[in-house]
């Protein structure tokens, strides 16, 4: 079965692709951000965690109270005693402490900050598995233009030597002037098709430099696909696909993160009880109301929501609504998933076929030309068959080097999809 085909067990690539992504993750904008939202992500979750933590806060102050109630008291000798209550300036300095003790609501908080690291963290792979893929399709382009380059080359050599040969038959009169006007009709369409592979070229290594941050012009050498590059570590593409893909993880990670938020909303109706304490200096107290005197509190306060300005149940609502979303666009991900794979899979399968062929075709091309070659000197063939034969096997290379590249970005593609990591 397709499924079960059995791939080799490591992935192999060139040592200097893993380099060139290596210093993507280094230098790429995009990735240096993602690294940057993790970051964040766990900064947030220390906030978070801070919610178990005291808060201490110092109070100073000072205010004057006019009019200063009093209340006068009858002494003896028809005296009255003038008796203050408060003192006309009023000082306080105060230490004070809020230590939670219960508090469902932080714990809640802790597990949605450390659900959305995972996303982020999970994000970030996703990022650089995109950026790697993406690396080695350039990678390999480059290679099938730098390949394409030499057998167009080759193309305008045989062309030119057949022009010379041409050349000589038209000054002798055993050729027509035809036959060189379109041998060099031929030789200026192919080296048009060389400049458009030399402008391709170009513009790979551009895409390249910005993604790895080079700035030398040329710095790839390899000339070869490896036609065991990129075979699958698995048999089953499918279980692995559904358990590492970047796509699934994040769906996942955010059923999780929709999760936490009922669980926040269910915890909304909890109490929630701390130790509050205090201690420093103040003046008002009778009978000395204008000395400082050192004073303290403790206590324990308790709070129990009853009609909470926040509205759980509408939170509530809210989430388990998000929650049935994520679950659907996880489902219809893991749908477009297998459909995806198996066209990949299919894909590696007729590339393989059609590049098993082409190896016969460029041998036959190769051979026809030859003898194409021998008769147009010995004059039996004509200017236009000797064209034609060189046409023929151009193609024949071309089309070998197409359905190599072809090859190597199903397999990449079947990689991609299953969440491989080679670098």
């Amino acid at each position: 079965m397709l499924l079960q085909k059995t791939f080799a067990q490591t992935i192999q690539v060139p040592s200097n692709l893993k380099t060139l992504v290596e210093q993507s993750f280094q230098k790429y904008p995009r990735v240096e951000a993602m690294n940057e939202a993790v970051h964040l992500s766990e900064v947030r979750v220390e906030l978070e965690k801070a919610g178990y933590l005291p808060i201490a806060s110092a109070d100073a102050s000072y205010r004057r109270l006019y009019p200063t109630p009093s209340v006068g008291l009858p002494i003896a000798n028809n005296q009255t005693l003038n008796v203050q209550f408060f003192p006309a300036d009023n000082y306080t300095a105060q230490l004070n402490i809020t230590q939670p003790i219960i508090d469902f609501n932080t714990s809640a908080k802790i597990g949605k900050a450390k659900s959305d690291l995972t996303t982020t963290t999970d994000n970030l792979e996703s990022v650089k598995t995109q950026v790697a893929y993406q690396i080695a399709q350039i990678y390999y382009g480059i290679i099938f233009l730098n390949k394409s380059l030499v057998v167009q080359q080759g193309q305008l050599d045989l062309l030119n030597d057949n022009l010379n040969q041409i050349d000589v038959k038209v000054k002798n009169g055993v050729a027509l002037k035809y036959d060189l006007l379109s041998t060099k009709v031929q030789y200026t369409n192919t080296e048009n098709i060389y400049t458009d592979l030399q402008d391709q070229l170009d513009r790979q290594y551009n895409a390249l430099n910005v993604l790895t941050g080079h700035t030398d012009t040329k710095y790839i050498n390899d000339t070869t696909i490896d036609r065991s590059t990129f075979d699958m570590v698995t048999d089953s593409v499918l279980s692995l696909a559904a358990s590492r893909n970047p796509d699934i993880r994040v769906a996942k990670d955010k059923i999780s993160a929709a999760n936490w938020d009922i669980i926040s909303a269910n915890r909304k109706w909890l109490p929630t009880m701390s130790l509050q304490a205090g201690a420093g200096y103040k003046n008002g107290f009778i009978p000395d109301i204008g000395n400082i005197h050192f004073n303290y509190l403790a206590g324990v306060g308790i709070s129990i929501p009853i009609m909470p300005a926040s509205r759980p149940s509408l939170q509530r609502q809210m989430a388990e609504i998000n929650m049935n979303t994520t679950k659907l666009d996880l489902t219809s991900q893991t749908l477009t998933l297998t459909k995806d794979v198996l066209n990949a899979l299919n894909d590696v399968k007729k590339n393989e076929t059609k590049l098993s062929r082409s190896d016969i075709q460029v041998l036959l091309a190769q051979e026809a030309l030859q003898l194409a070659n021998q008769r147009y000197k010995e004059g039996v063939n004509t200017n236009l068959d000797l064209l034609t034969a060189q046409t023929n096997y151009q193609n024949a290379m071309l089309s070998k080097l197409q359905f190599e590249y072809n090859l190597i970005l199903s397999k990449m593609q079947v990689n991609q999809l299953a969440g491989s990591k080679w670098w």
